[in-house]
């Protein structure tokens, strides 16, 4: 093997993408771009609706427990932070699906490594998203309100 050119080019388990890995790739492109659409669209309606919501049920949240302003507050900036991240994901996989697909039309290989950046960041927020749902969740089953 010469190792002039494993310097310059350097690549993990020596693996190339064949005509079935590529073709099974720009199939998850097209779900990802399909995926992140969706959840962008049904992220900005239940935005909506919680805006338009929101009023309403601060009102009668706060007739049952005229002492928890401070309860609620909290509540809505961790609502916030928690779809904001959730938009930020769904924005990351749309650059996945746009930056791989765009790498493997012109076999570049920066723009296909850029896409896979976006697609691990996207899998971290979600990962620490989906973990901080479990606390919720447990915190609730063990402290019910």
């Amino acid at each position: 093997m010469d190792t002039a050119n494993v310097q310059d080019n350097p690549e993990l388990l020596e693996m190339h993408l064949d005509y079935d890995g590529g073709n099974t790739l720009r199939e998850a492109v097209r779900w990802s771009k399909f995926l992140s659409i969706v959840g962008i669209a049904g992220i900005g309606l239940l935005l909506a609706v919680g805006l338009i919501a929101t009023p309403y049920v601060l009102n009668g949240y706060g007739q049952l427990t005229p002492d928890s302003e401070g309860i609620i507050d909290v509540l809505l900036i961790a609502l916030a932070l928690y779809f904001g991240a959730l938009i930020a994901a769904a924005i990351l996989l749309l650059r996945f699906s746009r930056l791989t697909k765009k790498g493997m039309d012109h076999e570049d290989q920066h723009i296909f490594n850029r896409g896979l950046k976006s697609l691990r960041i996207t899998f971290m927020i979600l990962g620490i998203l989906s973990c901080l749902s479990l606390l919720g969740l447990l915190f609730s089953l063990i402290y019910p309100m």
